[in-house]
């Protein structure tokens, strides 16, 4: 053996421990190892596809390169088929990864802050969504905890991370400011912070009337933060409401669980500001991993890529002993993960322009809104809607 492949076989027996150890079962029971024919095992099966996940591979390189490695002895349209019916074994190998995510990590006052958000992945020629990744990310500890895949149909809903339980405080932007996923989530026992506008949740005073969008709009006294309580529907205690304008005058609202002892007014904007480190773990996807490159709209193996490209991303994660920052960085300065670290899994891609992704811009300020009055719903009222790419900013 040379020293270019010893070195490779010292790099996987690395990525191999963090890995099921039954990697032939599982591919055996998620049907993607139903035949043998050109494959060992769970292990080579698997090793074959992170190839796939090299920026700019095609199938028939990476069943090239695999035979020349000694992984698989397979055709084009044979890895194909193989790649076609692995859904279900790369999804259970990532899920099995986060397990190694799962240590200790930094809380907020004895709680555990998850961000959660989507993110829209299209194929060449996409006029709409074509995939939508769903992710919530522990920001104390700096990794993605819960992942799922949906197609087009698969909308911004608490309802996916009701798993989550007591002890967690939930980060979210407008998407999911909805009653009927708001509700179970806090009845599961998690906390919420969610941005959220009247036009979408219905939302009623102490006297058990309708706080009208125009209604709440009059209350909003310039820069100003207000703050009141109002009652949601299917929820048995009061939520506490903070609302200001941005710097473009637009009504920006805020809806939490917590009590006034535990999550003051003052600290508000800078806890819901750390959100944005969601989005960075987006962008740090789709530009060192490439995963706004889709080489297929909704073709067989569009979702087997995609999974192969987040195992990629957490393997790096791991080896490199890297973790995001977990409570933001100084304004303009980004927590990086080492470059260097993700291209040992998947190297830089070259001879493709980059696709311009439009993702919102990402507003981390820090300074703490200013608490002006607080009062009741029956005092308060409504925001003139807001555009869902303001989701994306970081603060009210």
């Amino acid at each position: 053996m040379d020293g270019l492949n010893a070195e490779k076989e010292v790099t996987w027996a690395f990525m191999r421990r963090f890995l099921p150890f039954d990697l032939d079962g599982l591919a055996v029971e998620t049907g993607a190892l139903s035949r043998r024919r050109g494959v060992g095992d769970g292990e080579k099966l698997l090793r074959t596809f992170l190839l796939y996940g090299a920026p700019n591979a095609a199938i028939a390189r990476v069943a090239k390169e695999a035979k020349r490695l000694n992984l698989a002895d397979m055709s084009g349209p044979g890895l194909f088929y193989r790649l076609k019916g692995s859904d279900g074994f790369l999804a259970g190998v990532f899920k099995r990864l986060l397990v190694h995510t799962c240590g200790k990590a930094e809380t907020w006052k004895g709680l555990k802050v998850v961000a959660v958000d989507a993110t829209v992945l299209c194929g060449p020629g996409a006029t709409g969504v074509d995939q939508r990744l769903h992710v919530a990310y522990d920001l104390g500890a700096g990794v993605p905890i819960h992942v799922d895949l949906t197609g087009v149909e698969g909308g911004e809903t608490f309802r996916r991370f009701l798993g989550l339980g007591p002890g967690v405080l939930v980060l979210a932007d407008q998407g999911y400011g909805r009653g009927p996923g708001i509700v179970p989530l806090l009845l599961s026992g998690a906390s919420v912070l969610v941005r959220f506008n009247f036009h979408s949740i219905r939302l009623l005073d102490s006297s058990g009337a309708k706080i009208t969008p125009e209604r709440a709009e009059s209350f909003l006294d310039g820069e100003k933060t207000i703050e009141f309580e109002a009652i949601l529907p299917g929820w048995d205690k009061p939520v506490r409401i903070f609302g200001a304008r941005n710097p473009e005058g637009e009504g920006v609202w805020l809806l939490t669980s917590l009590s006034e002892s535990t999550l003051k007014a003052s600290e508000v904007r800078e806890l819901y500001s750390r959100r944005w480190q969601i989005e960075l773990y987006f962008k740090r996807l789709k530009s060192l991993l490439d995963l706004d490159g889709l080489g297929t709209r909704a073709g067989p193996t569009a979702r087997p890529w995609i999974w192969i490209k987040l195992i990629l991303a957490t393997l790096g994660v791991l080896i490199g002993h890297e973790r995001f920052s977990p409570w933001g960085c100084p304004e303009g300065q980004e927590a990086a993960q080492s470059p260097q670290d993700m291209q040992r899994v998947a190297p830089s891609r070259r001879g493709r322009p980059r696709k311009n992704r439009q993702e919102g811009k990402i507003q981390t300020g820090t300074q703490p809104m200013e608490h002006a009055r607080t009062g009741r719903a029956g005092d308060l009222p409504s925001v003139a809607r807001t555009d869902r790419d303001q989701g994306a900013t970081g603060a009210p």
